[in-house]
């Protein structure tokens, strides 16, 4: 077989017809390699096409269109997919805005309940630490009045049994001091006895002094308290008895240093020097303490709050000798 030698072209390799330049791309041709192409032996032939059987042919056409139905199917089935989502979002907004859907009357006053209490609750407790402070000073008030009440009626007791003697030495010797007008000089051998000592009275004025002082102080923290319409009455209810039992403290003061000088400076006859126990006043604030725990109770009630453990009717009695669970009805 005879072997031919064709020069190609260094840029674009296509074979030059010219020796020194492409014809093609205009390149010039410089000693290169030859590129050797075999030359064909006989005549090309072209292949035959083959032939497909009818039934490979249908085949075909067949899986085209099944392929066509499962594009066109899915397509539906995506297309369905947006849409419910698309309705499932609206319905999802509407409901949030109330619209459809939306929480029902049970519901929204449940909601309104849940958040009444969580306001209630620091006033709530509030409220109950000055109640407890309250009842704190009624606790000192009235075991310091009783007493005061019990020292001045013993000493108006021996003043009475006193003066009852002396009367009776002077109703004994009465012919004799009526000649003489009291100024005999043998009075000083009649037996009178010795008027009674004043009583002490240190102990129950050092109780109403702090109890007339925390009163005050406690007026002023109910006055500055955060409170909600729903706490208005509970807290003046409570600054109402807090008043009461500071003027109770502050005047039973004011008696007991007037009468602590009746004794001491009083002139003898007709009781003048017995103190008026009277003029003492007892526990101005228990009707005031007593509607302030009803309303209170019914308070608490109406927002559906525990009452269990509190120091209320129906609640934990902490102390029986305050007036705490005390209430009108009582």
């Amino acid at each position: 077989m005879a072997v031919t030698t064709t020069q190609l072209c260094p840029a674009c390799s296509r074979p030059l017809r010219q020796r020194s330049f492409c014809e093609a791309c205009g390149a010039r041709a410089t000693d290169r390699p030859v590129h050797r192409a075999p030359a064909p032996s006989g005549p090309v032939r072209l292949p035959s096409p083959r032939q497909v059987p009818m039934q490979e042919i249908l085949s075909h056409r067949t899986a085209r269109r099944t392929v066509g139905a499962h594009v066109r199917k899915r397509g539906t089935w995506g297309v369905l997919a947006v849409l419910v989502l698309a309705v499932v979002l609206a319905l999802g907004g509407l409901r949030l805005t109330g619209v459809v859907g939306g929480s029902t009357e049970e519901e929204r006053r449940a909601a309104a309940l849940a958040k009444r209490q969580d306001d209630l609750r620091p006033q709530v407790e509030a409220l109950m630490q000055a109640r407890a402070a309250f009842f704190a000073g009624e606790r000192r008030y009235l075991p310091a009045m009783k007493q005061a009440r019990t020292r001045i009626e013993r000493y108006n007791a021996k003043l009475a049994d006193v003066e009852q003697e002396i009367d009776d030495i002077s109703r004994a010797n009465s012919s004799r001091l009526s000649t003489c007008h009291f100024s005999c000089s043998d009075l000083a051998g009649l037996d009178y006895p010795d008027y009674p000592r004043p009583p002490k009275m240190a102990g129950p004025v050092d109780d109403l002094q702090r109890v007339a002082r925390r009163m005050t102080e406690l007026h002023d923290e109910l006055l500055t308290a955060r409170r909600t319409a729903g706490m208005e009455m509970a807290f003046s209810d409570l600054l109402g008895a807090v008043d009461l039992l500071g003027q109770d403290a502050r005047e039973n003061l004011a008696s007991i240093d007037e009468m602590s000088r009746t004794a001491k400076d009083g002139v003898y006859g007709g009781g003048s020097r017995r103190l008026r126990v009277r003029t003492l006043n007892g526990n101005s604030s228990l009707t005031a303490i007593r509607q302030m725990n009803s309303n209170l109770v019914r308070f608490l009630e109406s927002a559906q709050l525990p009452i269990e453990g509190l120091d209320l009717p129906g609640g934990k009695d902490k102390f029986r000798t305050d007036h705490s669970v005390s209430t009108a009805e009582a």
